[in-house]
């Protein structure tokens, strides 16, 4: 009997016994990687005199050890804990009684004891996903003290009852810190703790004598499908609420995929929870099938019934221009005729693939929509609106809802569909005129589509809709029919290849028949004696004159009868055009700079023709200026550009976004191009000609920009006057507020008619001004002498007393401007009252003249 008794003293007083759904551990053997097997942070804990230490690098972080338990049902859980230091909030323990998940940093489900934090107390907390929920609140300043010795013991009853106790100072007493009933979860996996510590408590958190007992959960539900997923068109995946017994998992006649069958086969992948399928016939993308399971058992046998399951085979395909398209949209809603009081778009899928627009936008270029997760299958129409007026929708038909659903222009709006790509999809813009029906125009009537598989056609394919309640949201239109395209082609440029050959290119695809000599004509009389497409698209032709055309004049190009491919023909039009002229400097200037857009917008860059030549910007390059040269050179185009006298040329790499930010900009003069790099604090930008000869050269500085503008992202910089120089802080200010802060292609707000001076030589403009108000902030004190005089100016109140300095013994040319902002000398603003001001202008030979105007602040 001896030796059988020693050799149970010897097993009884092993460190650790581990059996299923409980085990205990002392660590009395100086080893905590087996019997049981804790993982996870292993490399910040050590086994020190019979106790389990972090032994942490110096940082603030956190550290955690799990290892296998299943103890839940008639669960007991006891633990030796020991902080050598006061808890607080960034310095303490959580115990995980339960958890269905190995790593305690990540989301998971089950129930854990924290020990310290806030209130330096012990409280038991439920884990859902990442949300903690106290569900027994521990005494206050349980754990307040320098160094905390303490046993923490919880329970759990079948009927879910919590209670938990503590024993600080290892009295030999528990204290119970309070009961409750909780039974959300109730699979255990793993038991655990967590150590939050900053760089000074690294290695002060010990552990001992873990003792848990208890059995799982009796598992008597069925396992279910909780996703379907098609991973290509030949095989689907169907994950398990649990883990699966193999034979009837891999049983093909436990699943039926109604229109195609039983897979071919059925894997249980090594999760023991994840069944791939794999079908010999092809899914067909977009198709919504119906999967039947049923005789699926989880590892205790329990079989569930027949399920019948959804399965989407969806795979990415590239949309296009026209792919989804408009078909309805409601702007005014009152009277109500039958349609819910909200707006709304509807958009319908012409194409034979699905689409998720999640991502994709709609603008109406001052707001923007953008579009959840969702799949649009071919042939489907859909109502977007407002979030909010979702349901107001629900009896018409499949509804997206926007947060930011653009509000809808009675009298008329441009609305864009742009896929995540930022490719415009659709875009639209209606008027009126659209209705054909001035009683229904007044609202209450939606705008319907006529024909959706017209890719060309606008105003003349849609009409005032005609269902009784006064659109057709979600469903066909109304109006439905087959119309084709009716709407005439369109010049878009005019460029001579050459003293005889002009390249004429228009909008859309031409019918042959608008090769005809007799549709053109120069009203200068030059004739022309051939004509003939450059490409097999078809949309730019030659024109070849039989005299020579002349430098320096502008022709004008008569046309009539041009036809596109569907047999519309033009009416009679005129296109102006010259030969493109040899440039010199300052022919073309730098004219508006947006160097800090609006975030998701893009820089440009303003060209002005201030000569009376056309000129081909072919080759010419925009770059830096630096230490006297050209850097980071950037081409413009590689295609023939016409830039004629006075007008403008705006660059940007991504025209369409600087469209959509600023409403004023003109479409036919923004150019898609690269651009060197403009900062955002000061730069510097020039333009040279083909052959880097320089035109115009501007180092700009965000200090230009008006000194009531308080934020600069989004407002251009713009020149004043294009005679003055380009490097005059004073002949530079930043856009109207009153044009959006941008006018890209077309005159500049800030851009003043020089006035006729008097006979006295100086004039203010204007003579009433307003600081900050956006336009007219400023001054200028303009003059013109025969001769450069030197001056002094300065401005005066009623008072006499002085304000300002412009000019002090200052030689100024025989012509130009001051520029007064209202500030004083002391860097105050001046008050709203008229003031005077002072120009005197003196030569050396003794003679003085001195000129007194008024101008008035006038604040708004």
């Amino acid at each position: 009997m001896k030796p059988i008794k020693i050799l149970l003293i010897i097993i009884l007083s092993h460190s650790a016994v581990c059996c299923f759904g409980q085990f205990s551990d002392d660590f009395s053997d100086g080893d905590f990687t087996t019997n049981p097997t804790w993982q996870g942070d292993i490399s910040k804990f050590a086994v020190i005199t019979g106790k389990i230490k972090l032994q942490a690098p110096s940082m603030s972080e956190s550290a955690f050890l799990v290892t296998q338990s299943q103890a839940i049902q008639h669960g007991s859980w006891e633990i030796y804990l020991q902080m050598d230091f006061a808890p607080s909030s960034t310095n303490y323990v959580k115990i995980y009684l339960v958890s269905d998940q190995p790593n305690l940093n990540l989301a998971l489900n089950g129930y854990f004891i924290k020990a310290g934090n806030t209130s330096r107390d012990v409280s038991l907390y439920r884990q859902n996903g990442s949300v903690e929920t106290k569900i027994i609140d521990g005494q206050d300043d349980r754990v307040n003290l320098s160094l905390v010795r303490i046993k923490i013991k919880a329970t759990r009853s079948d009927t879910g009852v919590w209670q938990l106790y503590t024993d600080v100072g290892l009295s030999g007493l528990y204290s119970l810190e309070g009961l409750a009933t909780d039974g959300v979860n109730t699979l255990s996996s793993y038991f655990g703790i967590q150590c939050v510590y900053t760089a000074t408590r690294s290695d002060k958190f010990w552990f001992d004598d873990f003792v848990i007992d208890g059995t799982p959960v009796p598992d008597t539900s069925p396992p279910y499908v909780q996703f379907v997923n098609a991973l290509n068109s030949h095989q689907v995946n169907l994950i398990f609420s649990e883990p699966l017994e193999i034979n009837s998992a891999q049983n093909l006649f436990n699943y039926f995929l109604k229109e195609i069958g039983p897979p071919v086969n059925a894997i249980l992948l090594a999760d023991q929870k994840t069944v791939q399928l794999n079908f010999s016939q092809s899914l067909v993308n977009g198709v919504t099938y119906s999967l039947q399971i049923s005789n699926v058992k989880d590892q205790v046998e329990n079989e569930m019934l027949l399920a019948d399951v959804s399965c989407l085979f969806f795979q990415t395909v590239a949309s296009h221009s026209k792919d989804i398209v408009f078909t309805e949209l409601f702007a005014d809603t009152s009277p109500q005729i039958g349609l819910p009081n909200a707006e709304f778009v509807e958009i319908y899928n012409r194409s034979n693939n699905p689409y998720n627009v999640q991502g994709w936008k709609l603008t109406d270029g001052s707001s923007t929509g953008i579009f959840p997760s969702q799949i649009i299958l071919p042939r489907e129409y859909w109502i977007v609106t407002a979030t909010s007026s979702v349901n107001l929708f629900a009896g018409f038909g499949k509804t997206i809802g926007l947060a930011n659903f653009p509000t809808l222009n009675n009298d008329g709006d441009t609305f864009t569909l742009r896929n995540s790509e930022a490719l415009v999809i659709d875009s639209i813009s209606y008027n009126l005129d659209w209705y054909r029906d001035a009683d229904k125009q007044q609202g209450g009537w939606s705008l319907e589509l006529i024909d959706p598989a017209n890719p060309c056609g606008e105003e003349d394919n849609w009409t005032a809709s005609e269902a009784p309640l006064g659109g057709s949201p979600g469903l066909i239109n109304s109006v439905f029919s087959n119309k084709p395209d009716l709407s005439a082609p369109i010049l878009l440029t005019v460029f001579p290849e050459s003293v005889t050959w002009l390249e004429l290119t228009f909008n859309e695809k031409l019918d042959r028949s608008s090769l005809d000599l007799e549709n053109f004509s120069l009203r200068s009389g030059e004739i022309i004696g051939k004509a003939f497409f450059k490409d097999f698209g078809l949309r730019n032709m030659i024109l070849e004159c039989s005299q020579q055309l002349a430098y320096g004049k502008a022709y004008t190009i008569e046309m009539k009868n041009i036809k596109d491919c569907n047999g519309n023909a033009s009416d009679p039009s005129t296109f102006t055009f010259g030969l493109p002229e040899k440039p010199d400097s300052l022919d073309v200037l730098i004219n508006e700079i947006l160097f800090n857009p609006l975030a998701g917008g893009a820089d440009f860059v303003e060209l002005f023709n201030a000569s009376e030549k056309f000129l081909n910007l072919k080759n010419w390059k925009l770059g830096n200026y630096k230490d006297g040269s050209v850097q980071n050179a950037t081409a413009l185009f590689t295609r023939n550009v016409l830039l004629p006298p006075r007008d403008f040329a705006v660059l940007s790499s991504n025209p369409s976004v600087v469209q959509l930010q600023y409403p004023n900009s003109i479409k036919p003069v923004l150019y898609k191009t690269s651009l060197p790099p403009f900062p955002d604090d000061e730069g510097s930008i020039v333009i040279v000609d083909d052959t880097s000869k320089q035109m115009d050269e501007v180092s700009y500085f965000k200090e230009w920009h008006s000194l009531f503008i308080k934020n600069e992202e989004g407002v251009s910089l713009e020149r004043i006057e294009s005679r003055a120089p380009s490097n005059d802080p004073a002949n530079w200010t930043s856009a109207s507020a009153s044009v959006g802060f941008a006018t890209p292609g077309s005159i500049n707000s800030q851009q003043r008619m020089t006035y006729e001076l008097n006979e006295d030589n100086v004039s203010v403009v204007p003579e009433v001004f307003s600081p900050g108000s956006g336009t007219e902030d400023f001054v200028q004190i303009q003059y013109k002498f025969e001769n450069s005089p030197v001056a002094n100016v300065k401005v005066y109140d009623p008072q006499g007393h002085l304000l300002r300095t412009l000019a002090s013994n200052e030689t100024l040319g025989t012509e130009g401007f001051l520029r007064w902002d209202g500030e004083r000398d002391d860097g105050r603003m001046a008050r709203m009252g008229y003031y005077i001001v002072w120009f005197e202008i003196f030569d050396p030979a003794g003679w003085t003249k001195v000129f007194r105007k008024r101008v008035i602040i006038a604040f708004r």
